[in-house]
């Protein structure tokens, strides 16, 4: 009976791990911005550790699922990893509130950082019920050592195979037409409601233009608030456009609220300013565009040389 539990609780943890680490492949880049924020990884290396992270959750996963190892490595396994996430999660809370997403189903199902550490509680309590119900080996050593090692090459091509680093990304945007003069002073219009509290029409702004109901926006403002934290001196600002009731969805799913921004309405003065596809960041100068970038292109490193030149 124990042992019948064993395997039910296990396959259902091992699920949960899959499902989790399937969850993260797409999109991707919000995972790899944590570990940037974390300090463990730079811009370049993030998206290999991202892609191990999920290769280690889907080899858990499989391992729980086949009830492989249980009581000699996959539990013990599942339970410090669930440990490392309570305690990144609760250093995350300290610093920056219970706000945002905490990540651990990627974007597909948005949790807060409590309601992670909280999920992460319930199932390492659950691993424990497991270890001491765990009864026989169902595995012998001859098939463990032809199955392991299988599930390990899967696991470890698994993120790299189907989200692809540096993969190239269609893009919309003129990136050619350059050195024009973006009409900003319509943000500054009298039919605005909300203006900018600077002048972006005078000396150089990273200027991101973003919809609040575009899921690909949301992934550049991400972006944008790990940049603006790690150096703040950036001029990044963010243009906004969306419904006044979705701002908040959006700050706490971004985090960007403390990013100097500005919400600006009007379908005609918009499509003038920012164009078409988004998300679109500008570098301007005096309001000449000097170079344009779409949500996948932003770079903290190519933002610093340009403020340099």
């Amino acid at each position: 009976m124990k042992n019948r539990i064993a395997i039910l609780l296990t396959a259902s943890l091992g699920g949960i791990f899959i499902f989790s680490a399937a969850a993260k492949i797409y999109p991707m880049e919000p995972f790899e911005f944590q570990f940037v924020d974390l300090g463990i990884a730079t811009w370049k290396t993030a998206p290999y550790i991202a892609r191990l992270f999920i290769a280690l959750e889907f080899f858990l996963g499989m391992l729980l699922l086949l009830n492989i190892s249980l009581k000699k490595i996959t539990l013990k396994l599942a339970i410090a990893l669930l440990f490392f996430f309570c305690i990144y999660l609760g250093f995350r809370i300290i610093a920056e509130g219970n706000t945002g997403n905490c990540g651990c189903f990627g974007e597909l199902v948005r949790m807060s950082p409590l309601e992670g550490i909280i999920k992460n509680i319930v199932l390492i309590f659950t691993c424990c019920i497991a270890y001491f119900s765990v009864g026989n080996e169902l595995w012998t050593k001859k098939w463990k050592k032809r199955i392991i090692p299988v599930l390990a090459i899967v696991a470890f091509c698994l993120g790299f195979f189907i989200y692809p680093i540096d993969a190239v990304k269609s893009s919309s945007i003129d990136k050619a037409t350059l050195n024009y003069r973006v009409p900003l002073e319509l943000m500054y219009d009298s039919t605005q409601t909300e203006i900018p509290a600077i002048d972006l029409r005078r000396g150089k702004h990273i200027i991101a233009f973003l919809s609040l109901t575009c899921s690909h926006c949301r992934v550049a403002a991400k972006k944008l608030y790990i940049i603006h934290k790690k150096n703040p001196t950036l001029p990044i600002y963010m243009a906004l456009n969306g419904d006044k009731e979705l701002l908040t969805d959006f700050f706490d799913d971004t985090n960007t609220k403390s990013i100097p921004h500005n919400l600006f309405l009007g379908p005609e003065k918009w499509v003038q300013v920012a164009g078409f596809a988004l998300p679109n960041i500008l570098y301007v100068d005096n309001s000449i565009v000097k170079k344009k970038c779409d949500g996948a292109e932003i770079s903290q490193e190519d933002m610093e040389q340009w403020m340099k030149q």
